[in-house]
């Protein structure tokens, strides 16, 4: 053959594997089936590669078989070399499925050709098609829609079988109507429903849509809604054919009057109330409002739409998102619908209102209606503002009063609570409030104030007192009043209950009986030691004589010197009283109390045993204070002795000195301590420590827990009342085997210290003088013996009982050069105010006074501020010749008194 006429040769395999659809070769040896080929669309279609699907055979496709069992049926076809067709469900790689018709035709005795084609998208369409056509039927079924179909070339139409039952008639006597709008069901009587339906069906509307009425078989009318339309139309515009129904509205058109009727009724029901009424149909979306509702809105001259938008629009905006969340909730049976909002009238203005509703819902739960009202509360909303700021106010009031305060409805259940009862409790009143006492306050302290709670709540008031701790642990004790709170009809709402802190109070009052009680024997002691000092001041003065007349005789001299000591020690013990009874007779100076303890050091160490360590802890810048430094030395001392014998097994005492400054606001005041700045002077034991109860006596003279004969018990008694004397404060803390501390508190001076004066050695020869001295003491035996004393060592002595007389004896006699006297004096007339009067005649006038005790106010300011010069009875002669002579020869400052 010419190469011209040789075609090219063609691959099989490639033009099968440019076909659209699936295509597989079968091979068949008697019931045996395999396949030989399968083309690209068929790997496509069913997922799998060529050579798995060749390995696996059509059985791949099959599945498990439920579904389809098309596979028997088509490999049967196969074996038997039959034609075969059927839509099958095969399944593909991966889960897939799909749906496709397969084809087996023979191709010869051994091969069959299988075609696979994809009809997804026709059995979708098919399936629509279905249900639509199932949906259209049921839809008119269930809308009792009235059909006709009017096929205007051959001018014939058809009925559905629902005209029996809208009309009662047989579509049958439908079809033998003449008159075009007798068969179309348009009502004959009324042209402007005929001239709609020739507009439309000349193309002049799109649709043709109305109501009318139309009569039954039965004779009686009803009413229908119309809807027709011209489905198809010649190239010429000119109508071919025309499908319409009817739908009964009887009943809406019903509905509709009675519910004009009843909206009328409920229109003029509600015109006098004050809530605005709605109704929202959650199906249809109509909202009716009435015209209160309107009102409050401000769009009742307005056109207000009868829709939820509308509402939606006069909300507020930062109310909007509030709102509808509300809303939703409540339609989703999640909360009740009563909530407030503003909205915002046509004019602008705010007003607050309150929204309530309560939705209608079907068998299933699903909401169809939501009725309910919106009420004007810009009233009320003033008004609340208002009681919040009278609450705020009184609630300000309420947290600035130093009194815990909550009251308690009828439940038990707390409903306000002030600031000092919040923060006793720690519990902030959000927390609080609502809850029954007992959840908030504990089970304890319920068990001690629940009583008191209940019978307040059965109308009962009253008092009681306890003692509790706080949240931080604190104790404290509360005086607390449960009062009954009736409404203005006499009916028992709750109760107040009213506390308030006495800690404070009663150790006030305990400090005050303690006080009263050191007062009294205090004044008892003062008053014997009084007596005692002018018995001694004759007997020393009187022994003072003698011994010095009595050098020549050793044996009465030794006798004498042993009554002078005994009465000298009998002077020591009388002091110790008047310090604890704080009328001793100071003489104070600017101390610096690290000097005057360090200077103590060896004598202190000296006093105890070997087996107890003496340390010191003194601040470099510790203050200065005023104060008797004799009586300060005492002090100290007696601390160190009082702590040694604390330690028989020895131990450690520690001197501390520091400044501490006591605010104004020191809380607890268990210690008495006034505000101001303090030089502290501690002494601290490891011993046995005391009890609370030895704590309480510590300071009564003659109480000591030493063994008889041991102790005198007027130690810490003589500190207390020295202490006390010099402006400070004594404050001691101690425990069973834990030690004792006591802290002297002295008021800071801010004056420099004063220099020591040395003491200087006895002398044999006593100063001696020839000046005129007034003598004044209303005790004669005392008096005597001064002026003895005095005239022995060559002055010129006048004397006076009392003031009045000395100011006669001043008078009478111009030369007298020194005043001694005592501050106490009968007459009326006391010391200081006889020096006032006799310096006012003679200001360059020396003055000495004198004194057992000082137990008049002017006395204890004059000794602390240094404005006189004192001469403590009992006194010795070598010291009242010293003092004297220091006076008349200027070395020591005559200083007065102030009147």
């Amino acid at each position: 053959m010419p190469a011209a006429d040789r075609s090219p040769a063609i691959d099989a395999s490639v033009a099968l594997d440019a076909a659209a659809h699936g295509i597989a070769i079968a091979t068949r040896a008697g019931v045996q089936v395999g396949l030989a080929y399968v083309n690209a669309a068929f790997c496509r279609l069913t997922g799998y590669e060529r050579d798995e699907i060749l390995h696996g055979g059509l059985q791949l496709l099959a599945g498990d078989g439920a579904e389809s069992p098309v596979y028997p049926h088509l490999r049967e076809a196969i074996v038997a070399g039959e034609d075969f067709s059927a839509e099958w469900l095969i399944h593909g790689r991966g889960g897939r499925v799909l749906w496709t018709r397969v084809t087996a035709r023979a191709a010869d005795s051994r091969q069959v050709v299988i075609t696979l084609e994809d009809i997804t998208v026709y059995k979708r369409a098919r399936e629509s098609l279905r249900a639509s056509e199932s949906r259209l039927e049921l839809a008119m079924e269930a809308s009792e829609l009235s059909m006709w179909d009017w096929n205007v070339e051959q001018d014939l139409v058809s009925y559905n079988d629902q005209w029996r039952i809208s009309l009662g008639i047989d579509p049958s006597e439908l079809v033998k109507r003449q008159e075009l709008s007798d068969r179309l069901m348009l009502p004959p009587d009324d042209n402007g429903v005929l001239e709609k339906f020739e507009r439309h069906f000349h193309g002049g509307t799109p649709y043709f849509q109305s109501e009318y009425r139309l009569t039954a078989h039965d004779g009686t009318h009803k009413w229908f809604m119309a809807h027709a339309k011209v489905v198809r139309r010649d190239a010429a515009g000119k109508a071919l054919r025309v499908i319409g129904v009817l739908q009964d509205i009887s009943r809406s058109k019903q509905d509709q009057r009675t519910a004009l009727e009843v909206e009328q009724r409920w229109e003029r029901a509600i015109r006098g109330t004050l809530d605005g009424l709605y109704e929202w149909d959650l199906l249809t979306g109509h909202v009716w409002y009435a015209s209160r509702f309107r009102d409050i809105i401000g769009c009742a001259d307005v056109n207000f739409a009868n829709t939820f938008q509308a509402f939606q629009n006069v909300l507020h905006a930062e109310d909007r998102v509030a709102v509808l969340s509300k809303i939703r909730a409540h339609l989703e049976n999640q909360s009740r619908l009563d909530t407030r909002c503003r909205v915002v009238t046509r004019k602008g203005n705010i007003v607050w209102c309150r929204l309530r509703g309560d939705a209608e819902r079907d068998a299933s739960g699903r909401p169809t209606r939501l009725a309910g009202s919106l009420s004007d509360i810009s009233a009320q909303i003033e008004a609340e503002k208002a009681l919040t700021r009278s609450q705020d106010f009184y609630g300000t009031v309420l947290d600035s009063l130093p009194l815990f305060v909550a009251y308690a409805d009828r439940d038990e259940r707390i409903l306000y609570a002030n600031r000092m009862f919040q923060q006793f409790f720690a519990v902030p009143l959000a927390d609080s409030r609502g809850r029954i006492i007992k959840d908030v306050i504990g089970d304890r302290r319920y068990g001690a104030i629940g009583p008191y709670v209940r019978e307040a709540l059965q109308g009962k008031t009253l008092e009681g007192q306890g003692r509790y701790r706080d949240a931080a642990g604190k104790q404290i004790e509360l005086e607390a009043a449960f009062i009954p709170h009736f409404d203005d009809n006499g009916e028992l709402q709750g109760c107040f209950v009213a506390a308030r802190d006495i800690t404070e109070k009663r150790l006030l009052e305990a400090e005050l009986r303690q006080s009263q009680k050191m007062e009294a024997v205090g004044r008892l002691t003062g008053g014997i030691a009084h007596d005692f000092n002018n018995l001694l001041s004759v007997i020393i003065g009187n022994m003072q004589l003698l011994t010095r007349s009595l050098h020549q005789t050793p044996r009465l001299l030794r006798q004498a010197e042993t009554a002078l000591n005994a009465a000298m020690r009998g002077g020591e013990l009388i002091k110790r009283l008047l310090a604890f009874a704080r009328q001793q007779v100071l003489e104070p100076r600017n101390v610096d109390l690290n000097a005057l303890i360090g200077g103590m050091y060896e004598l202190l160490r000296r006093s105890l045993t070997g087996d107890i360590e003496i340390q010191s802890q003194l601040a470099a810048d510790t203050w200065f204070t005023r104060a008797d430094p004799g009586q300060l030395e005492n002090a100290v001392l007696n601390l160190v002795i009082n702590a040694r014998d604390a330690m028989p097994g020895g131990g450690v005492i520690t001197i501390a000195t520091r400044n501490v400054t006591i605010g104004a606001d020191r809380q607890p005041r268990e210690d008495g301590l006034t505000p101001g700045e303090y030089a502290l002077v501690e002494v601290a034991d490891t011993g046995a420590g005391m009890s609370n109860e030895t704590l309480k006596r510590v300071f009564e003279p003659f109480f000591t827990t030493k063994e008889v004969g041991k102790g005198s018990g007027l130690g810490l008694s003589m500190v207390y009342g020295f202490v006390k004397q010099s402006g400070g404060h004594v404050h001691i803390a101690s425990a069973p085997q834990q030690g004792t501390k006591v802290q002297l508190y002295f008021p800071r001076s801010l004056a420099d210290a004063d220099a020591t004066i040395p003491e200087g050695t006895v002398q044999e020869d006593l100063p001696r003088g020839h000046e005129t001295i007034l003598v004044v003491e209303d005790n004669a035996e005392v008096r005597g013996t001064t002026v003895e004393i005095l005239t022995s060592l060559g002055y010129r002595v006048h004397e006076a009982a009392n003031g009045p007389q000395a100011l006669e004896r001043f008078m009478r006699h111009p030369d007298i050069a020194l005043v001694f006297t005592d501050i106490m004096l009968p007459g009326g007339l006391l010391g200081p105010q006889l020096v006032e009067k006799l310096t006012e005649r003679r200001p360059e006038l020396k003055v000495l006074l004198t004194s057992g005790f000082s137990d008049s106010s002017l006395m204890h300011r004059s000794v602390l501020d240094g404005s006189v010069v004192l001469l403590p009875k009992p006194y010795q002669l070598e010291e009242l010749a010293r003092r004297v002579r220091g006076l008349l020869d200027g070395k020591e400052e005559n200083k007065r008194v102030p009147a």
